[in-house]
């Protein structure tokens, strides 16, 4: 009987050994995921106030009038006048240079037009 207890209270103790030592390994396991979830939650509250200040420069660097005055500085560009637009029929296509009139005529109409923009300008200036 008194191996029986015996085996018994060691049986108990070496659970309660198991269990306790158990515990401790999940209390230090379970710490240290919480420092690394603490960890990440102020790398996600880094990043959201650096995507606001982003945000921020973004809508400052493209701003209209910045942009229009940048535009102004550097590129020499002027409004598109009528001029400037033709037909797209009367363009001359590379795959077309056999077919010479249609070229040929395409060429034409882009001088005709020019021709009467020429005299429509000379008009406006003598008035």
């Amino acid at each position: 009987m008194t191996s029986t207890r015996t085996a018994t209270l060691s049986l108990w103790i070496t659970l309660t050994c198991l269990v306790g030592c158990g515990m401790l390994v999940m209390k230090n396991r379970v710490q240290s995921l919480e420092q690394e979830l603490a960890q990440i939650n102020r790398n996600i509250q880094d990043d959201v106030k650096s995507i606001h200040v982003l945000n921020a420069e973004w809508s400052h660097l493209n701003s209209p009038a910045r942009l229009r005055k940048l535009a102004s500085k550097h590129i020499s560009l002027n409004p598109v006048q009528a001029e400037q637009i033709i037909n797209y029929s009367a363009l001359p296509f590379d795959y077309e240079a056999d077919d010479s009139s249609r070229r040929l005529a395409a060429q034409r109409n882009i001088n005709s037009k020019a021709e009467q923009n020429r005299l429509k300008k000379m008009v406006r200036a003598r008035h």
